[in-house]
């Protein structure tokens, strides 16, 4: 019998070339257990079921016909229709039964499989695998189900049958109608393989390619606990290892928070063969595999690529029982591999026209033709291809147009964007944004967010994410204005929902902060699903996470709270110790503490207590595990649940403040914080969060005499009907009706003095006053659950990766401050979808659904700036293409500046000759962020410091350790980007002022009158209060060049006064490990300084080449302050195009040339002014380093003057004009 007809076919019959078999998954499967396995790539051994067999299944039972029946004139468009006809199919295909030979045939490949491992019945994965699947061009990866753990006969054919009507799923069915695949010409077959004890091990994904930007010498490792499916999921935010291919070397580490791991579940009365638990915080900190796994598995993704000739997408798992890595899929990686990276495109305007309206631009293409204005998602149907839409703002469900149309225009949104640390509540409790952006978005998150019309909140799927650079501004938000540590970081053109006359607007923060208005702080919110939860289990949660003590340990395990046995604690220690034995059948054992003396304030202080002990390693073990969902619980539970948590945290470590009238909470960690908050904001509270030190301070003002009915130590009685809680701003509801309002004269006040008024008075006082629609819409609004808070700006910015999400249907969400106040914030599909599809998009215009008509010929440019154009007309443009394989290459090197590392991969693709100048700023500022002396002096920080530094140094005992890494890290992936081409790296050059404002800066940095002519660059590494910092700068370099084998990293001096001080610092580079000369090691200095010019021999006898630093080197010639610049009038001096300027510019490349010593340029005048390109080739330059963006372009300029003139000549011809 031949291949084809048989039902069963096990790896070692298998080669890649029978997908038509077995589809993708399982032909890889085979060809590696047959060719690879003799290289040392281990793949755990399996049979699949064939398409034969699928098709006999299918034909047998008259399956084919009746689904062909249910598909016929199937519209996937229609969600509910789909739905239903989904679901008929599966149902038809579980209710069939195989024939007996194919049933037969696999229990008997079953049988032989679990015989081969030494058990009559083997933990095996059962897997779909379509013959379509994995194919280059046909992403079916991961459409179909996966099922783990299957064991016994019976389990593993319900679990193939499964695997089959998987292949109706809706999202299986939509996808091959859209991809014109006939869905009975693609067969399924099942593959059944030996489990890997990944879930006592790790699992997870490789990329021979980065799957960001194509790059294809580096290698993705992406690791976390347990089974692989939470990763393959997205449930779980893993370790990210990249390795550079052509050295071996790992260039980066990201610890993960690994929250959960997947294992077999040990109920087998349970449904579902696995489950999650939680990781341990100890185990969340470290790597999930080690740094020689890492390279293993970087080893075995090079052969596997290398013998299927492709980049490859391979899932891996370590077995926790004999310690071994596995391959377990391997597949072509299908996005970057199919991307053209040979094209470049330059769009440009060739005339102009009438401005009808402005916004940001989204991309950088042009786009034309007639709009089509449509508000409402009932209009796409009417939408045609080609045509401009406008419309106030998109959502997933326009996006079947949105791919359609030639350019995209809305009233709303922006490129606008939050730091990555800011946290969203999402279904799985609080996360970061750059964790939602990083791996999040297929887990299905759901956040909250506002419904305009209702003013009601609503959970809404997070539905796309964004990253970009960008710079960010801190802003404190708080009622009063005065809390100065509650902030967000947020670009300062990101839209908040505020309000104006009683209408919701939206609005800048710059301009909220200009206008002195208000945003909205969210006061309740709702639960994502209802989960039952004992009210007992939920008082104990309270208390004994705010003042108990939970020990497990190997053989034993206590949960203990400790109290002073008073009057008034009887009923709090009576009802906890009920509650524990009515819950765990458990009598508290009692242990009388011996007692102390102490002194307090000059007082002799005698204390006793009574420690109550459970003693129960299973009771213990819980509360650890109710602990790690504790935010989900509180999230999912009902409001009556909240109130008995709450009560547990105010008996087990709060009080109540009769004449502040406030309750206070003292919070010890950050998911007892959150799970507070999180139960508080359920009832109608907005705490307020102060911290002392470690401990966090939870502050109510609200809701106070209904959680003092819960609670059984704390008692009292609110004063609060006095004094409202629940503010407004009277300017928001009042300026335009003032004179209709001013009860008693006191609204006018509370207007110009731009105070807060009460929404109970407004209600009690105001709305009596008002008739019509003005009343029913603040009455509307008083109902509604926000309140005004003040916005306050703290004059800090940074530049730094920023972040925004997409939520369907409201285009808002809640971003939750430093100290977790909720704000509402408008959100960026239309930004986010256009620059994925490549489609020129204008958002944020505010009125375009005003000044454009359906019919209207426009023209959309994105190819001029930060700000796109709506032209009237349909104008002229150009799109100039260019081939970089035909692009004709200068004799001078066109190299490139590099900060960023997370640009590297992408920007290596434009073609260059290197890189002129890598900033160690932005990787100081934005991955490591600590001044390096607070890092070498950890243990004399303030307490409040040394919690910052270890927030950011998790994983890291030696905080030394964490600089040179972290610096290695992003300098090696800057260098491996373009390795083997020179890559250039210039010493930190931070100011004093700046060193200052990263963290623990301000006590080593001195203030300078002028820092910009300060204590920076030379003069700082060898002086003593300095040096150790520079050590650790140097191990850092060293370790790229030695340890990552990344010799083409070159160094740089910057702001090197004098000869002498480029010895000391060449010495003392020595001495740590990187001597200019050994092992190829080149040391330039930076020309920005008119000594380096004046003295340019000496200085060549020094060093290896120059760099001319064209801005510093104007400053200094002109005598101007770039910084200081606002106190007179410099326009047009600051210019490198100054005749000074641009004479010490040549006459450092002549003396260079004399002295036959390198000198290039890596300032920005080259980049800004073309005709400087010019000049300075004419002079003889050898480089000129450029941003990305100008590569091209001047690289074009380069090629054309060199081809013009002579250089020998030019270069006396411009020195004689000069002169």
């Amino acid at each position: 019998m031949s291949k084809k007809e048989e039902n069963i076919l096990f790896f070692d019959q298998l080669r890649r070339t029978d997908v038509a078999l077995v589809g993708g998954k399982n032909s890889s499967l085979g060809e590696m257990y047959q060719k690879l396995t003799s290289k040392g790539v281990l793949v755990p051994n399996g049979f699949a079921t064939t398409a034969h067999a699928y098709h006999v299944f299918m034909e047998e039972f008259g399956l084919k016909e009746k689904i062909s029946e249910i598909f016929k004139d199937l519209d996937t468009h229609d969600i509910e229709n789909l739905m239903e006809r989904g679901k008929k199919a599966r149902r038809l295909i579980l209710g069939a039964n195989f024939s007996e030979e194919l049933e037969k045939d696999i229990l008997k490949a079953y049988k032989k499989l679990s015989k081969e491992n030494g058990v009559s019945n083997l933990s095996v994965a059962v897997r779909s695998s379509a013959t379509a699947e994995d194919l280059p061009d046909a992403s079916f990866a991961g459409q179909q189900e996966t099922f783990l753990n299957v064991s016994g006969e019976a389990d593993l054919l319900l679990a193939v049958k499964k695997c089959v009507a998987s292949l109706f799923t809706n999202r299986a069915i939509s996808y091959r109608q859209d991809k014109g695949f006939d869905h009975f010409s693609i067969a399924l077959s099942v593959g059944v393989q030996k489990m890997v004890r990944a879930d006592k091990g790790s699992s997870g994904v490789m990329f021979t390619i980065d799957t960001e930007s194509g790059f294809e010498n580096a290698l993705l490792i992406n690791s976390i606990y347990g089974l692989g499916e939470n990763i393959v999921q997205g449930k779980v935010n893993p370790d990210e290892f990249y390795v550079f291919k052509p050295t071996r070397a790992i260039l980066s580490h990201s610890i993960g928070k690994k929250k959960i791991k997947m294992i077999y579940n040990p109920d087998k009365s349970d449904d579902n063969p696995v489950k999650d638990i939680p990781v341990s915080e100890k185990d969340q900190m470290k790597q999930s595999i080690s740094d020689e796994q890492v390279l293993q598995l970087a080893d075995w993704g090079m052969i596997i690529e290398k013998h299927y000739g492709m980049p490859m997408d391979i899932e891996w798992a370590l077995d926790g029982e004999d310690g071994k890595l596995y391959i377990v899929q391997a597949r072509p990686e299908t996005v970057q591999s199919q991307k053209d990276r040979n094209v470049i495109e330059e769009y440009k305007m060739k005339e102009s026209g009438k401005v009808l309206v402005e916004g940001q631009s989204v991309g950088w293409k042009i786009g034309k033709g007639v709009v089509n204005k449509i508000l409402n998602v009932e209009g796409i149907k009417k939408f045609k291809k080609g045509e401009v839409l406008v419309t106030t703002m998109t959502d997933p469900d326009w996006e079947p147009i949105m791919k359609i149309a030639s350019a995209i225009v809305t009233d709303k949104g922006g490129r606008t964007c939050f730091s990555g640390e800011t946290k969203i509540l999402t279904n799985l409790g609080f996360l970061e944004m750059r964790e939602i952006n990083k791996n999040m978005i297929e887990k299905g998150l759901f956040t909250q967010s506002l419904n305009r019309d209702t003013l009601k909140y609503e959970w809404k799927k997070i539905t796309d994410t964004m990253v970009r650079e960008s710079k960010t501004m801190k802003v404190n938000i708080s009622q009063t204005g005065r809390h100065k540590d509650n902030y967000l970081f947020s670009t300062p053109n990101h839209k908040f929902i505020t309000l104006n006359n009683r209408t919701l607007i939206d609005q800048e923060i710059k301009d909220v902060l200009k206008n002195k208005n208000f945003v909205l702080g969210v006061d309740k919110i709702n639960s994502f699903r209802k989960n039952k939860i004992s009210s007992k289990l939920a008082y104990l949660w309270g208390c004994i996470y705010t003042d108990g003590s939970i020990s497990v340990s190997k053989t034993k395990g206590e949960v203990q709270f400790i109290q002073k046995q008073t009057k008034e604690k009887e009923l709090f220690i009576k009802t906890v110790v009920s509650y524990f034995e009515d819950l765990f059948g458990k009598k508290m054992g009692v242990c009388v503490k011996k007692e102390t003396n102490s002194f307090i304030r000059g007082k002799k202080v005698i204390g006793s207590a009574t420690a109550f002990r459970c003693y129960s390693k299973e009771v213990a073990r819980k509360f650890k595990e109710w602990k790690k969902d504790l935010v989900v619980n509180m999230l999912n539970c009902s409001e009556e649940i909240n109130y008995h948590f709450l009560a547990g945290a105010i008996d087990g470590d709060g009080t109540f403040n009769k004449k502040v009238d406030r309750i206070n909470i003292y919070v010890s960690n950050d998911i007892l914080l959150q799970a507070i908050v999180v139960s508080c904001l359920k009832l109608n509270i907005l705490p307020q969060v102060t911290n002392n030190r470690h401990i966090h301070n939870v502050q109510i003002v609200d809701n106070i005499d209904n959680l003092l009915k819960y609670t059984k130590r704390v008692k009292g009685n609110s004063k609060r009907f006095v004094n409202g809680t629940k503010l407004l701003s009277a300017k928001s509801l009042f300026y335009d009706i003032v004179d209709m309002v001013n009860f008693e004269g006191k609204i006018k006040p509370y207007i110009n003095k731009n105070l807060l008024i009460d929404k109970k008075k407004v209600e009690d006082n105001i709305l009596p006053l008002l008739r019509g629609n003005i009343k029913n819409i603040l009455l509307k609004i008083l109902k509604a659950d926000f309140v005004s808070l003040r916005v306050t700006d703290t004059k800090k910015i940074r530049m730094e990766n920023v972040y925004n999400i997409t939520v369907e249907d409201n285009h808002n969400y809640f971003v939750f401050t430093s100290k977790l106040t909720p704000i509402i914030v408008n959100n960026c599909h239309a930004a986010i979808v256009s620059r994925e599809l490549g489609i020129p998009c204008i958002v944020g215009t505010n009125n375009a659904t005003k000044k454009l008509k359906s019919g209207d010929k426009v023209t959309i440019s994105c190819a001029e700036g930060e700000r796109g154009k709506v032209y009237a007309g349909e104008l002229k443009y150009e799109v100039n293409t260019t081939k970089i394989t035909g692009l004709k290459k200068p004799k001078t090197k066109v190299m490139m500046h590099i900060g960023d590392p997370s640009l590297a991969f992408a920007s290596s693709f434009i073609p260059n000759e290197g890189v002129g100048l890598a900033r160690l700023e932005f990787i100081i500022n934005n991955s490591i962020k600590i001044h390096p002396l607070a890092l070498l002096n950890y243990n004399k920080q303030e307490a409040k410091v040394k919690k910052e530094i270890d927030e950011l140094t998790i994983g890291y005992k030696d905080k030394k350790q964490f600089f040179i890494e972290k610096l290695a890290e992003g300098v090696g992936t800057i260098a491996g980007a373009f390795y083997p081409k020179d890559v250039i790296v210039r010493l930190s050059d931070f100011k004093t002022n700046e060193y200052a404002n990263l963290i623990g800066g301000t006590q080593y940095e001195p203030i300078e009158a002028n820092p910009m002519m300060g204590w920076r660059g030379a003069s700082r590494y060898y002086s003593k209060a300095f040096l150790p910092a520079f050590e650790m700068e140097c191990a850092a370099l060293k370790k790229v060049r030695d340890e990552m084998g990344l010799v083409n990293m070159k160094v740089m001096v910057p702001i090197c006064r004098t000869v002498e001080e480029g010895k000391k610092v060449l010495e003392i580079m020595a001495k740590n490990g990187l001597k200019r000369g050994v092992n190829g090691l080149e040391v330039y200095v930076m020309a920005e300084v008119p000594a380096n010019i004046i003295l340019a021999e000496k200085f060549a006898e020094v060093f290896d080449g120059f760099s001319i630093g064209s801005n510093d080197l104007t400053q200094f010639t002109l005598a101007i302050d770039r910084d200081s610049s606002g106190n007179f009038d410099v326009e047009g001096l600051t210019n490198e195009n100054n005749e000074a300027v641009k004479f010490l510019l040549c006459d450092l490349i002549m003396r260079a040339k004399k002295s036959k010593t390198k000198v290039g340029i890596c300032g920005q005048a080259p980049s800004d002014y073309p005709e400087m390109v010019k000049f300075l080739v004419e002079c003889g330059i050898d480089s000129i380093s450029l941003t990305p963006d100008t590569v091209i372009k001047s690289t074009q300029v380069v090629y054309d003057t060199e081809q013009k003139i002579k250089r020998n000549k030019s270069v006396f011809r411009v020195l004689r004009k000069n002169k």
